[in-house]
């Protein structure tokens, strides 16, 4: 699916403004109003798209926007040498769009609903979008019977419904074929009217219903009536800190476990004190237990210190993905807007999941965020610096050419080499804040039928690393922001870079750490790795993969059983790897998320 903003026109309805520049650059509120048609289309997993100027201004158009790396897409220019009509404009985009099926969106068009599902499902045709006005006269109106188009009548002076043609369009590439035999109308231009009503007649016209807010931002009291809708969607996050009333909802989710071998009751008093210091205030807590003890001191803790927390008991270990899974059902229950996943041997600095919001709400194409994790010396937790040490852990998840997954910056020194918000791979898992519509739509449906946001065939270490991936492969972003500074106590120390690295790290680890972390990453490359990846990409992989072989034979043989247990997972590998959402193109972003 590609994407083609219409971006030509002379704006007189918004003159003197557009006497020096495209009304596509005007502001709106606090942005270009051409980037809301864009972030319509990333938000539906375009990240093809042609911007179509009109011929004054086309280098403005590229000035601003640039190749689209900053938006994590591609754009391509195209110019409208003269006001032909829309369906005119939509002709020009043949060589662009070739054989795929195609967005069209009017550039002046801010729209707060997502049309992920109906571009994700679209297969041949045209799908019409459509949003009931009061003053249907002034629109291209269609005729209903049901949910199906019988017809469009632009600016009818007797309008059949007040159903109006918002400016978005889906079409295959058959369009270019109807277009070509379409007459002027009176006013001498190709109407896009004409061209859905081709669709129309041949009954592979579908409707679409908008809901939300829509603005044509063609006039000067619609600039000013988006502004302010805008303007009260879009406040600074600095105004939650005081005021909650219209602030987004979060939920923290933490697993807890206790049994004879491991306990992390320990943690809990200094990271449930760090949680009630947080500055900002609409957040609700839940735990999930994986302790068969239904009856132990944390849940006791938990009820007296945080009484209004909501607790999940199971009386078994369901590992982090199913734990973590249910966490998310119950965000999704409680109507969360992000969901939180934190481990308990972690302290917060106050502002913590402030910042975090902060950078999250930023774009609807941030999925998730993640911040400055310092290591916490927990035998020191009592002293006078609280055990806070000034070593990383984690500053977000890294990813190698060879498809080693690294929590970068570990183990240094933080001298202020990562104090810049930027974007990264991925969220490490001790703090991991998800936007759950992102996460609803990269879920598994399972053999069950259950839809699993984590995958559940992975028991412990590397979820993170496989929900990140999936983002990434359906468009959406990973922030990391420095405002946000937690101190972890981390048990299972990450390998270095480089085979001595990695050799002395896997010297410390437990046994059956090191099955889960083999056996996970290798659901994770048999899910993702398919024909569109590079050979060279493959190559590394694959020497890697010889390299870590002849270092298992040698040292730990016992790893080779995992195969076996990789084998007999096949087919639900199969089974998720078919619903894996690719919405970027595998070349270009890799280039962009690999690290060397």
């Amino acid at each position: 699916m590609k994407g083609v903003i219409l971006a030509g026109g002379s704006g007189t309805r918004l003159y003197p403004n557009t006497k020096v520049t495209n009304k596509h650059l005007l502001p709106v509120y606090n942005q270009p109003m051409i980037y809301y048609p864009i972030q319509t289309l990333l938000r539906a997993g375009i990240t093809d798209i042609l911007i179509m100027p009109s011929k004054d201004h086309a280098g403005d158009f590229a000035k601003l926007l640039g190749s689209g790396k900053d938006f994590n897409a591609n754009f391509t220019f195209k110019i409208q040498d003269y006001a032909g009509g829309l369906a005119y404009a939509v002709g020009l985009a043949k060589d662009f769009v070739g054989d795929d099926n195609f967005v069209v969106i009017l550039g002046d068009n801010i729209l707060e609903d997502n049309i992920i599902k109906d571009a994700q499902t679209f297969k041949e045709g045209a799908k019409i979008f459509l949003k009931q006005v009061p003053d249907p006269h002034r629109f291209g109106i269609a005729e209903l019977d049901g949910d199906k188009v019988i017809n469009i009548e632009e600016k009818p002076e007797n309008p059949k419904s007040n159903w109006a043609s918002i400016g978005v369009y889906i079409y295959d590439s058959k369009a270019f074929e109807y277009i070509k035999t379409l007459k002027p109308s009176a006013r001498g231009e190709l109407e896009i009217t004409d061209l859905n009503n081709i669709y129309v007649k041949k009954g592979q016209m579908q409707a679409a219903f908008v809901k939300g807010f829509w603005f044509d931002t063609g006039t000067h009291d619609s600039l000013v009536e988006a502004a302010y809708e805008l303007k009260k969607r879009e406040r600074p996050i600095e105004s939650f800190k005081f005021e909650q009333k219209n602030s987004p909802k979060v939920v923290v989710g933490a697993i807890l476990f206790e049994s004879e071998d491991y306990s992390l009751f320990k943690y809990l008093p200094y990271f449930v004190n760090s949680l009630k210091k947080q500055d900002y205030q609409n957040v609700e807590f839940v735990f999930i237990d994986n302790s068969k003890d239904i009856k132990n001191k944390s849940i006791e803790y938990i009820k007296k210190e945080l009484p209004k927390a909501h607790i999940i008991q199971t009386g078994e270990n369901l590992g982090f993905a199913r734990a973590n899974n249910l966490l998310i059902k119950k965000a999704i229950e409680l109507g969360a807007d992000y969901f939180l996943a934190t481990n308990v041997d972690i302290i917060y600095e106050p502002n913590v999941i402030s910042e975090l919001v902060n950078a999250i709400i930023k774009s609807p194409q941030i999925a998730s965020v993640t911040g400055k994790i310092k290591r916490w010396d927990f035998k020191s937790r009592d002293s006078e610096t609280k055990g806070k040490t000034n070593f990383l852990d984690s500053t977000g998840i890294m990813i190698t050419r060879e498809h080693c997954f690294i929590d970068r910056g570990h183990g240094s020194i933080d001298y202020g080499q990562h104090d810049k918000e930027e974007e990264v791979f991925g969220a490490s898992g001790a703090l991991a804040m998800y936007k759950i519509s992102a996460l609803e739509d990269i879920a598994f449906i399972n053999e069950d039928g259950a839809k699993e946001y984590f995958d559940e065939l992975m028991f412990m270490y590397k979820e993170d690393v496989d929900i990140a991936y999936r983002l990434q492969l359906a468009g959406y972003k990973c922030i990391y922001t420095p405002n946000a500074v937690v101190y972890h106590d981390r048990s299972v120390q990450n390998p270095g870079r480089g085979i001595f690295g990695i050799i002395k790290s896997r010297l410390k680890r437990k046994r059956k750490y090191k099955e889960w972390s083999w056996l996970n990453h290798h659901i994770i490359l048999q899910k993702i790795l398919g024909e569109e990846y590079p050979l060279n990409i493959k190559l590394k992989i694959l020497w890697y993969e010889i390299k870590t072989l002849i270092y298992i034979v040698l040292f730990e043989p016992y790893l080779l059983k995992q195969w076996w247990t990789l084998f007999k997972l096949r087919d639900k590998i199969r089974k998720r790897k078919e619903q894996i959402k690719k919405r970027v193109n595998i070349k270009v972003h890799l280039e962009k998320i690999l690290d060397d």
